[in-house]
C-alpha cells in the first residue's frame, strides 16, 4: 500500500467512511489500527485479488459484513 492510498484511507475514514484495507498484514493491520484509533472503522482483507476464488472471499465477507 501506497504512501498516498494511506492518506486517502485516513481523509475518508475521518469522514464517516468504512474502510477496506487489501494489502500486506503487517501494513494493512497497522492502518486498519491506526483508523480504529482515531474512531472510524477498518476492516482488512489480505488475500491475492489476482485470484478469482479470493475476490469471490473478498466478496463473501464485504456482503456479511455491509
Amino acid at each position: 500500500m501506497s504512501a498516498r492510498e494511506g492518506a486517502a484511507a485516513r481523509v475518508l475514514a475521518a469522514e464517516g467512511a468504512t474502510i477496506v484495507i487489501v494489502g500486506a498484514a503487517d501494513a494493512a493491520g497497522a492502518l486498519a489500527a491506526e483508523v480504529e484509533r482515531t474512531g472510524g472503522r477498518a476492516c482488512v482483507f489480505t488475500g491475492d485479488l489476482g485470484d478469482a476464488a479470493e475476490r469471490a472471499a473478498l466478496a463473501e465477507m464485504l456482503t456479511e459484513l455491509f
